[in-house]
């Protein structure tokens, strides 16, 4: 086994401790990989007006909108080709106040053509409260259970001309907005966990038509979008789709939908094959996998791995301001034009296409900023052993002497050399489910495409443990194909393995991935940061985001359900205890910002007056690890996501989760007095009395003799 002496990371396991983590400890460095051919390059979308071009160009450079993303959503009000000839008359110099003219006689507000929505299978009794009795818990479940019919959109066309068009991709069924301040459409990251709370919801025929809008979309450009805009049509999020069908099949049983987005899932997949991933030969160290050691040996692997971000080309008609994505305009052009600070700060150039590969790799923190092979930022970066609770930021932060913008430039480059950890993990997870699907729809047998599914989950999980899996922390870090190395930026994406393949990991090497767990939630109680230094954007410390504290969950809680793991005493459920904070945190923000229960909580004494509560999508924790509660609701973020897993945590944990502790902040309980029992009546008990024998009156519970315990099913040799 090679070692170099570099930083260690910064979360090392279960020993991992500042005084472990000095600049001259050894790293392991995993094997150095060849790329084979280059992936093929994807077509640069090129509406003539939401996507590329001079009008695009002349619009967003003029001043005329404060939000880029304001004017890309905006539907016109006369055919295309009117408002193009239109555009042709404005003078080569046009003023500002010309530009306007011009947007309001040819352009219909953002989001003219997207409506309120009724959801037909709305129900007052949402399944997930089924056994949860505390009436403060039961109050908040039901606020945020509410909150699906003031997100709940549609597409309606009937708006525009005959001619007219718009940014907004064409869906034939309601979808759920991500509830931000600039969500007019579906987005495919959210969507997941807006499908989860749906079914937690009992709304399973809106579940299945906001499927339904994800599968339209592979039948017309072989997948899913960022978003549902034309503008998106060159991106994708995160792969989750396979996921999602197998959650809604798991809640209803609906094999109908299995079938008819199987051949769909299977297109998506082949797009993540052809346009994202890259063919690779590397001879593989030493390393730990299902208690077996691979040894050295010449032995070569060839396999297809996946990258992040498009390889775009543009079309003839494109220009060079195809550099900058159409809802992020003027950002992009301002920051696409920075020189570096000095000649050490960067070691690649902005291209077109940098911006838009940064756009998928957002929905994939752990490769969105600096890292150690894309930027050189000075040895204090990769030298501080960083203290875990007192996170003393000004001091220790190595981002501290670059602006914002550099930043933007450090995080732009290097994302499609990164073998993203969470990526491969997902795509683990889907070709496992694809594989399972084709098993269900065979009476659960093999079939040629499931073993072929299974045999490419196999590879991909042999790949991302020889080259993403460190031997020595038991963890995983981001591998960058340029320098051979793997990410020393910590970040919480790494544990998204644990999630997907536990079972598949030595025993010790689980253990430790829990481990981290724990220490994580023990240092960071109100919610799990995606990394530990403060860059001052969305994706760093002090920031916190909802589905980074799902897959948390997820992680630890495959690794409670081994064997192994079953037979430990002590400690507790980590992944019970993340559940807990996580709906702490939702609970505490919507409390503070006017949250309040009829008869049983009262509104906070701060809280505004202008709002009724909303959990944040994200929101800030402080240098004691609790989160930061706020009374400002202007801007929540995509807090759809939020409610999803709420939701979630309710139906999985509704055994465990109590009311929540919020920091600093007194929950205005309402509480009534005990009535007192009339004299002439006994005072009532808590059970009925017990049977002398079992009757069907009375739950065995309240049983003295024994019962016959009901035979267990049959387990079906299905991995799905």
């Amino acid at each position: 086994m090679k070692l170099q002496t570099v930083v260690g990371w910064a979360v090392a396991g279960t020993a991992a401790t500042a005084a472990t983590m000095a600049p001259n400890a050894d790293v392991y460095l995993p094997p150095k990989v060849t790329v084979v051919g280059q992936r093929e390059q994807q077509l640069l979308c090129d509406h003539p007006i939401y996507c590329n071009g001079p009008l695009l160009n002349k619009i967003m450079l003029s001043g005329v909108f404060d939000k880029d993303k304001s004017f890309v959503d905006m539907p016109t009000r006369k055919p295309l080709k009117d408002v193009l000839a239109a555009f042709s008359s404005l003078p080569s110099n046009a003023t500002k106040s010309q530009v306007a003219s011009f947007v309001d006689e040819n352009f219909y507000p953002a989001g003219y053509d997207v409506v309120e929505a009724e959801l037909d299978d709305w129900t007052e009794t949402p399944p997930f409260l089924n056994g949860v009795t505390d009436p403060v818990l039961r109050g908040y479940g039901m606020s945020v259970h509410n909150q699906w019919k003031k997100l709940a959109r549609k597409h309606d066309p009937s708006r525009l001309c005959d001619g007219c068009v718009s940014s907004l991709l064409a869906t034939n069924h309601t979808f759920i907005a991500s509830g931000g301040a600039k969500s007019r459409e579906f987005t495919y990251w959210d969507t997941y966990y807006i499908n989860l709370g749906l079914l937690q919801s009992g709304l399973y025929k809106t579940a299945r038509g906001v499927l339904g809008n994800l599968l339209g979309t592979i039948k017309l450009y072989g997948f899913v979008p960022t978003g549902g805009r034309v503008y998106f049509t060159d991106r994708s999020g995160l792969p989750l789709l396979a996921l999602m069908i197998k959650d809604y099949y798991e809640a209803t049983l609906d094999l109908s939908l299995v079938k008819e987005a199987l051949p769909l899932l299977v297109k998506e997949h082949e797009f993540w094959d052809t346009y994202r991933s890259v063919n690779i030969t590397y001879t593989p160290n030493s390393s730990l996998l299902n208690n077996r050691k691979r040894q050295n040996g010449p032995a070569v692997v060839t396999s297809k791995i996946t990258t992040p971000g498009p390889d775009l080309f543009l079309t003839a008609g494109s220009t060079d301001a195809a550099v900058a994505r159409p809802e992020q305009y003027l950002a992009d052009t301002a920051t696409s034009k920075i020189e570096p600070a000095a000649p050490d700060l960067f070691d690649t150039a902005l291209k077109p296409g940098d911006f838009y590969a940064v756009t998928e790799a957002g929905t994939m923190p752990s490769v969105q900023y600096a890292n150690s092979t894309t930027a050189e930022v000075g040895p204090s970066l990769f030298t501080t052993a960083l203290r875990r609770r007192s996170l003393d930021i000004p001091t220790t932060n190595p981002f501290s002497s670059f602006t914002r913008a550099q930043l933007l430039v450090l995080g732009s480059v290097g994302v499609n050399d990164t073998i993203a950890v969470n990526i491969n993990s997902i795509l683990y997870q889907s070709e496992i489910a694809i594989a399972g699907f084709y098993e269900l729809l065979h009476n659960n047998t093999h079939t040629k495409e499931s073993l072929y599914f299974r045999d490419r989950a196999r590879n991909r999980q042999k790949v991302m443990v020889d080259l993403t899996y460190n031997p020595q922390t038991g963890l995983f870090a981001d591998y960058h194909i340029h320098s051979g190395r793997q990410s020393n930026v910590w970040t919480i994406n790494s544990h998204w393995s644990y999630w997907a393949f536990s079972d598949q990991l030595a025993p010790e090497s689980a253990q430790q991935g829990l481990d981290s767990l724990r220490q994580l939630h023990a240092k960071f109680p109100g919610g799990l940061p995606n990394t530990y230094y403060n860059t001052s954007l969305l994706w760093d410390w002090p920031n916190v985001q909802t589905p980074m504290q799902h897959m948390a969950i997820r992680s630890a809680s495959s690794i409670e359900r081994l064997p192994q793991y079953r037979k430990r005493n002590g400690n507790g459920s980590v992944s019970a205890s993340i559940a807990q904070s996580t709906l702490g945190s939702a609970f505490c923000n919507w409390y503070t910002t006017g949250g309040s229960i009829s008869d049983v909580l009262n509104p906070y004494d701060n809280a505004p007056s202008n709002s009724s509560g909303v959990s944040f999508g994200s929101y800030a924790i402080g240098a004691d690890g609790n989160i930061d509660t706020t009374t400002d609701a202007s801007d929540p973020g995509n807090y759809a996501w939020t409610n999803g897993v709420v939701l979630w945590i309710f139906e999985q944990y509704k055994t465990q989760i109590q009311i929540p502790k919020c920091p600093n902040i007194k929950l205005n309980i309402v509480h009534h007095p005990t009535p007192t029992p009339s004299p002439t009546q006994p005072p009532p008990t808590s059970l009925p009395p017990t049977p002398t024998k079992c009757t069907p009156k009375y739950k065995c519970k309240h049983c003295k003799c024994r019962l016959r315990r009901r035979r267990p099913l049959k387990r079906s040799n299905s991995a799905y």
